[in-house]
């Protein structure tokens, strides 16, 4: 039963939990909560970290090139991006169906927008939601002026015919899973309200339709187009979306793509986009070419990397911008708890893994830019600061100390005679895992530990392995240590949840997502099941979230590294108000679909193209 009254909008952590758990990157279901977390907005954002204020004096003077484009240079935003393959579809919904940061971000839009740069959720195809007391019915209000970009009206009807579709299609991306477990049936009492009957309680289906980490996990298609459509052969070419920009032309020789500014844009009075063209093009593959082409602006944005934009920066290139945002995943190291492991059973062996870590030194020369040091298994977005626990973290306090590390060895597993670490008569030698090839950042995190790790007697064998042979052996819990990453809940249940002995599965099974560190601990599953029905804001829930926090210091199933910086890089010469360091007024990645509210920002300078 709720009694208190529900706030309409929540928390920034928890909807990125629950998406990141959709895209199977931490694995694991929402845990319900008696209500929901209440509205965190603000102004643009900073980070603590962002760089040193003493960059070289802009002395070089810039020779704009001639970009190889089919429109106006100077009404144009230029990004550079991946290799592109597919150029005639864009049919999100199947393998190889739409061209990933290609700008089709730009003209897809959600229910909701929530930033991670503010802290700012945003209605925008829905003005709202409202479920019932027992969380069995959920209700969406739809804004009467939106339409796709064929001037078709876009409403409750499109709602329901993209949740009816997806729900029995787990083939299809975005299909099944929670659309599957939650949902009977959609009625639409009028074309703007559509009231989904649930199959079960939850306070959470709405989070399916929320654009926080990229795009939503499930998009609305129009019922008008695909009703027709076989999903697993349309092409869906031209796309038909509802956001400010529509597909031009798609120029397969040149790996280009460009997006042209809709006239009749439904929203147009809250989202007037500067730009007439948004031009996404393949960027070349060499980084010195690469650089090259972002320092004649043949590109606005990217076409750089760190390297390259460090050594610009040296030379004294007036137009480059550089703005950090750190990705919601921290690099992490799991760590498997289970005892068929043997050593890595004993929680003193994971802190004498701990101490082993050099966050700073991996943080200063391991990253693509300077980062810092991670303390708790979460991004460090300022929306998250009230779930820090500054007590526990000094009482607990992480640092590199090799002595530290040897003395807890000498407890756990002894040297014997012949100088090798024992753990019940078995000589200790670690196997670490990663997904990363061997020239980048989470090799190299692990290399650190392996080298350090060596120092005081514990070898170990690292690993590079492909995606599907490493994501086997990590849900098997074949492995001791493995270097990744992870996207942990700000909420911090919503992490908890997917910990409990319950998900353990044995060494050999399938987590399927869950524990995948195999972690067991009773008190722990106890209050986290309390957790489960608290509100995370509530007194009643403060205790048991320290009581949580404080037996994962003590146990350290997993170890924070580093937070993960993403540099940005822009071009002023053609436009200037970017998002920047002291002013992040909005995610500033452009293969986000909160890259459009960067684009209604930004100011041409009236600089011209080369004839």
């Amino acid at each position: 039963m709720n009694e208190a009254p529900r706030p309409q909008f929540e928390d920034v952590a928890d909807v990125v939990r629950h998406q990141l758990s959709r895209r199977s990157v931490m694995g694991g279901g929402a845990a319900a909560l008696a209500t929901f977390l209440a509205a965190c907005s603000g102004g643009g954002g900073s980070y603590s970290d962002k760089p040193a204020g003493n960059k070289p004096a802009a002395t070089k003077s810039i020779q704009i090139g001639k970009a190889n484009i089919p429109v106006p240079r100077d009404q144009s935003v230029i990004v550079g991006q991946v290799e592109y393959t597919v150029f005639d579809s864009f049919n999100g919904m199947i393998p190889n169906g739409s061209p990933g940061g290609a700008g089709v971000e730009l003209a897809t839009e959600p229910l909701f927008f929530l930033s991670f740069a503010t802290g700012k959720l945003t209605p925008w195809l829905a003005t709202e939601y409202k479920y019932n007391d027992d969380h069995t019915e959920l209700t969406l209000k739809f804004d009467p002026k939106a339409h796709w970009n064929d001037g078709q009206p876009l409403g409750a009807n499109d709602f329901k015919f993209t949740v009816m579709l997806l729900k029995d299609r787990p083939d299809l991306f975005g299909g099944g899973g929670e659309l599957k477990e939650f949902v009977k049936s959609v009625e639409v009492p009028d074309a703007h309200t559509a009231v989904v009957k649930l199959l079960k309680p939850t306070p959470r289906l709405h989070y399916n339709f929320i654009a926080a980490i990229a795009g939503a996990p499930v998009n609305l298609m129009p019922e008008h187009i695909w009703k027709s459509q076989d999903p697993t052969k349309f092409k869906d070419n031209p796309p038909v979306r509802s956001g400010p920009y529509k597909l031009k032309q798609a120029i397969r020789n040149q790996k280009m793509f460009v997006w042209e500014k809709d006239p009749n844009y439904w929203n147009k009075d809250k989202l007037d986009v500067k730009p007439q063209y948004a031009i996404f093009q393949s960027m070349s593959k060499q980084g010195d070419q690469a650089s090259l082409a972002f320092e004649r602006v043949e590109f606005d944005v990217g076409s750089i990397d760190a390297q390259h934009a460090k050594q610009l920066a040296n030379s004294g290139y007036p137009n480059l911008l550089t703005t950090q945002f750190h990705d919601p995943n921290p690099r992490v190291l799991w760590l498997n708890c289970d005892p068929v492991r043997g050593v890595m059973a004993e929680e003193k062996m994971r802190w004498a893994i701990n101490y082993c870590l050099d966050r700073d030194k991996i943080g200063k020369s391991v990253w693509q830019v300077e980062v810092p040091a991670a303390v708790y298994p979460w991004a460090d977005y300022p929306t998250n600061d009230k779930w820090k626990n500054d007590e526990l973290a000094n009482k607990y306090k992480f640092e590199y100390s090799l002595e530290k590390a040897t003395a807890l060895l000498d407890e756990v597993c002894p040297k014997n005679s012949a100088g090798k670490r024992t753990y019940k008569g078995k000589e200790v030698n670690l196997e670490i895992i990663t997904p990363a090839q061997v020239d980048k950042d989470e090799y190299a995190i692990a290399n650190v530990l392996k080298t350090d790790l060596a120092k005081v007697g514990v070898p170990c064998t690292l690993r590079s392995l492909s995606g599907s042979v490493h994501d086997e052996k990590f849900q098997r819990g074949e492995y001791d240590i493995d270097s990744s990453w992870a996207g942990f809940a700000i909420d911090p249940e919503q992490l908890y949840t997917d910990w409990e002995s319950t998900d353990a599965q044995p060494v050999g099974k399938n987590a399927a997502g869950k524990n995948k560190m195999r972690f067991r601990d009773p008190a722990f599953d106890e209050i986290s099941k309390k957790l489960a029905g608290m509100d995370p804001d509530s007194e009643e829930a403060k205790p048991l979230l320290a009581q949580a926090l404080e037996i994962y210091f003590q146990k350290l199933p997993l170890l924070p590294v580093i937070q993960t910086g993403y540099p940005q890089f822009f071009n002023t010469a053609f436009w200037t108000d970017w998002p920047t360091d002291d002013n992040l007024y909005e995610v500033p990645l452009n293969w986000w679909p909160h890259f459009t509210f960067v684009l209604a920002k930004i100011k041409a300078t009236g600089q011209k193209g080369p004839a």
